[in-house]
């Protein structure tokens, strides 16, 4: 089953074949967990939602028609599934308890300090993307993560390519100026510090 397409494995499984659902769930199910969990940022909420997903997902492949790729299908039905359980959740009393953002990028294999400062930044990175906007985070991450056209984005998510060019603009813009804030408040409080040294010196 590893050299069939997603569309194949459809249709093994509307004719009654078990093992080509496990296979698209395993296929798939990395993917739509990070999905997830971007939009989420929550790990509990993020794995109980994936099986919600895979439970619908079986439940509505006879709707799949095969119109658009069986991945944008899936994620469409899984920001679809995550924006209706968000809008429930805004409308309790108190809000889920979220976790940090991590793994936003790979690890690589630098010199420690290096490394160091390459993970402070990413740190710094994750924290700036997890306080956008939803509007802007998802399409920031579907475009630049998961690496979708315009088009298949629209797909995903419903809305029109102008208005994905104009959110993906601003939350770069955004993006850029909490960058550059918050890079200037570290660089000037490193100013104050190296001050201070030079000062404690000459006593």
């Amino acid at each position: 089953m590893e050299q069939m397409t997603d569309e194949q494995l459809v249709e093994l499984v509307r004719q009654g074949e078990e093992a080509a659902y496990r296979f698209l769930v395993e296929r798939h199910q990395h993917y739509v967990y990070t999905l997830i969990y971007r939009m989420t940022e929550h790990r509990e909420t993020a794995e109980d939602l994936t099986q919600d997903v895979f439970l619908k997902l079986y439940r509505s492949l006879s709707l799949f028609r095969g119109d658009s790729k069986f991945t944008t299908w899936l994620y469409r039905l899984t920001v679809n599934l995550v924006t209706d359980y968000r809008r429930a959740e805004r409308r309790k009393p108190y809000g889920a308890l979220l976790d940090k953002v991590k793994g936003w990028f790979g690890d690589r294999k630098e010199e420690p300090e290096a490394k160091a400062l390459q993970k402070e930044e990413q740190e710094t990175m994750q924290r700036l993307l997890a306080g956008l906007p939803d509007k802007y985070r998802l399409i920031l991450y579907l475009y630049h993560y998961k690496q979708l056209s315009y088009q298949e984005i629209s797909d995903v998510t419903g809305l029109p390519l102008k208005t994905i060019e104009t959110r993906l603009y601003r939350g770069k813009t955004m993006l850029k100026e909490k960058w550059l804030e918050v890079r200037g408040h570290e660089d000037h409080a490193s100013g104050r510090q190296r001050t201070a040294a030079v000062s404690k010196s000459k006593l």
